[in-house]
């Protein structure tokens, strides 16, 4: 499944029989697949859209190093925190860009790593993120992501869509970015979890 989700990735670089390569800026007579953005009013959405429109345009390459689970105490009993793997090592790569008008970083990636369970957890999404100060070296930040998983413990590995905020420490180009999945009824072992990633843009 993992290898589906990377050729999904890669096929649009070679459309129209372009030679170029994957990670580099796409010619603006090749720019016509993407939503222009234009007919929306001037807002959130618009830069949003402007986002990741220039995100996939005008690409950078971004590596993605996985990471960390942390399992919510108070939301599993022992047996399953003893069983479950923290470890979520696992790595990943996109394209990405810090927009000129405020530094907002936005992104298209995937990313495997292995779940709470040791199995192999694949996604493929977009992501944006907000910076304070803006356009700083060092800097907090605030998003969301919004992505399509395949594991092999939630519907018979069938993939399925989800949306997730984040939260991020910049340090350059380098971030560490986290993220909260919470427990989504009232029983037990069906708890809170946090995650946690490293990331470097070129």
């Amino acid at each position: 499944m993992g290898a589906v989700l990377l050729a999904a990735a890669a096929l649009p670089c070679f459309a129209n029989g372009s030679e170029r390569g994957f990670f580099e800026p796409v010619p603006e007579a090749e720019r016509s697949w993407f939503y222009d953005c234009g007919s929306l009013e001037e807002g959130w959405l618009k830069r949003q859209c402007r986002g990741f429109r220039s995100a996939w345009y005008e690409r950078r390459p971004m590596v993605l190093v996985s990471g960390y689970a942390w399992h919510d105490p108070n939301t599993y009993e022992q047996d399953n925190l003893d069983s479950f793997n923290s470890n979520a090592w696992g790595g990943g790569f996109g394209l990405g860009l810090y927009e000129p008008e405020k530094g907002d970083h936005f992104s298209w990636y995937v990313l495997s790593f292995k779940d709470s369970n040791s199995n192999l957890t694949n996604m493929i999404g977009f992501g944006g993120v907000t910076y304070w100060p803006e356009k700083a070296d060092v800097a907090v930040g605030l998003g969301y992501t919004v992505f399509i998983m395949q594991r092999p413990d939630i519907y018979s590995g069938i993939p399925f869509p989800a949306a997730l905020p984040l939260a991020s420490i910049k340090l350059w180009n380098a971030e560490i970015v986290g993220t909260f999945i919470p427990k989504l009824d009232a029983g037990i072992n069906h708890g809170n979890v946090g995650y946690i990633f490293g990331r470097y843009q070129f």
